[in-house]
């Protein structure tokens, strides 16, 4: 494809050099190759002009740099390369990335889900129900990509634009109608999803998080990128009962809005709403009062194969948008009890008497939410392992101890992804926070910064009716220590334990 069908004469500032025949487009410079368009991204700690030399080297034949870059072409560099300067550099990768695979968007129906929490459960809920309904969906998002029978496991919530395109042009090819992707603030702000035609934009819910050196300045710039989405869609399936939503829609133009939640007013309304324990595992129930337009209000029972009161939030969002589009109520139902999310409230067999659960909850609201609402099935005891990972706002330190402190029984202090910082630093100050609410007189608080040790322990503490919950990383198969990518997953530390069990 010519350079300049990929990035269109409006969109750029000035080209010097010939128009180039292109093969593929990147955004490293090791990955470069014969007659490459080489995207020149500033990341937190390098300037991507500092990589066209090497692109160069292994044939890149373009390069598209920022508008107010100095001259960084020199020597033989500048015969080699077409340069082109543009505006935006992320969102010239996302126009030209979307043409490379032929807008493969334009032939799905994409649907974009964003909030702080739930954006993984709801993808999930959203394309079992659009499967049970025989419209074949893909998924783009924080544990998966893919499609049946070809899933990999994802490396970011929202990919970079020539991943996300090349996904969507894989999945069109193999016969998917449908995709869903998981979009963050951190993928709207670098125009990730720029050039992708998304027709149906859902939002869970929004609270300060995320926000911090390298991401969000503050909750006010974090709350601005998420709404951006909803000016990219022609329909929008929006949490109600979000104090925020008003603002999140304020400036999208669109055809139709659904809105759920537990207040009166929704299209969709959850209420009696029922937490309990059936054949030993943790269920949720509540009564749905329906009414779309053109369509007589219903009332029914939904059942959620999945613990939690904020599945109910989840729950209604995917059930909003299904209905959105036509789809019946026995593919909702169907859908409903059989899903199963990796690492969201995931209940792990244990044969003993207990219940055994991970859960992605890495912040203080989440971890909040999830023991309040465990809290509702009545266990014995909850027996929490959790940590905080390093190179992160500081705050969850103490916002996780607060949520820990309120509603656990037994608290473990344990390593998660430290990264750059130091775990016992990390340790110390969620201990810290946990020493000031006073529960040490009532409950039980251990240190065990081997995380492995940590759920053992847990597990061999549990008894009858207890829950032990292992919060903060979910459906990761890593952990990250220093700069080292080990393998690490609580799922799997929990099967070798109930293995060992005689």
């Amino acid at each position: 494809m010519k350079l300049s069908d990929l990035l269109k004469r409006d969109e750029i500032i000035s080209v010097k050099g010939p128009d180039r025949e292109i093969s593929s487009i990147v955004y490293h410079s090791e990955k470069a190759s014969k007659d490459s368009l080489f995207f020149a991204i500033d990341g937190q700690f390098h300037q991507g002009t500092d990589h066209i030399r090497e692109a160069a080297a292994k044939g890149a034949a373009a390069v598209a740099v920022a508008g107010d870059k100095k001259d960084c072409m020199t020597g033989k560099d500048k015969d080699s390369l077409t340069v082109v300067r543009v505006p935006n550099v992320r969102r010239a990768l996302a126009l030209a990335s979307s043409r490379m695979y032929n807008n493969p968007s334009g032939k799905l129906l994409v649907i974009g889900v964003t909030g702080t929490k739930g954006k993984t459960t709801t993808a999930f809920m959203i394309r079992q129900i659009l499967q049970e309904s025989g419209i074949k969906t893909g998924i783009i998002g924080t544990v998966e990509n893919g499609y049946d029978g070809h899933m990999a496991k994802a490396n970011a919530t929202t990919p970079q634009p020539p991943e996300i395109n090349s996904l969507l042009a894989e999945m069109a090819e193999n016969g998917c109608r449908a995709a869903v992707i998981e979009v963050s603030s951190q993928g709207l702000m670098h125009s990730r999803i720029d050039g992708i035609d998304i027709d149906i934009g859902v939002f869970t819910n929004i609270s300060p998080d995320h926000i911090g050196k390298g991401e969000h300045r503050n909750f006010r710039e974090y709350l601005c990128w998420k709404s951006t989405l909803f000016q990219k869609c022609r329909w929008a399936v929006a949490n109600i009962d979000d104090p925020h939503t008003p603002e999140i829609l304020k400036k999208s133009h669109l055809e139709k809005t659904v809105f759920f939640g537990e207040n009166g007013s929704g299209d969709l309304v959850a209420d009696d709403i029922s937490l309990k324990i059936e054949n030993g595992f943790p269920v949720t129930t509540y009564m749905l009062s329906a009414r779309l337009p053109g369509k007589n209000r219903t009332v029914r029972p939904i059942k959620v194969n999945m613990a939690g009161r904020f599945n109910v939030e989840n729950s209604l969002a995917a059930i909003g948008t299904a209905r959105l589009l036509g789809v019946p109520w026995k593919h909702i139902d169907s859908a409903m009890e059989k899903i199963r999310v990796p690492g969201r409230v995931e209940i792990v067999r244990v044969n003993a008497g207990f219940t055994a659960m991970v859960d992605y909850a890495h912040n203080g609201i989440a971890l909040r939410n999830l023991l309040e609402s465990l809290r509702e099935y009545r266990p014995e005891r909850i027996i929490l392992v959790f940590g905080c990972g390093g190179n992160r706002d500081p705050g969850r330190r103490r916002e996780m101890a607060m949520a820990a402190a309120g509603y656990a029984d037994t608290i473990i202090i344990t390593s998660d992804n430290p990264r750059r910082e130091d775990p016992m630093k990390i340790i110390g100050d969620i201990t810290s926070a946990v020493n000031e609410t006073d529960v040490l007189h009532e409950k039980q608080v251990l240190i065990i910064p081997d995380r492995k040790e940590a759920i053992e322990t847990a597990l061999n503490t549990a008894g009858k009716g207890d829950f032990a919950v292992i919060a903060g990383k979910g459906h990761e198969t890593y952990q990250i220590i220093g700069t080292k990518v080990l393998h690490f997953d609580d799922r799997e530390v929990i099967l070798s334990w109930r293995k060992d069990e005689p």
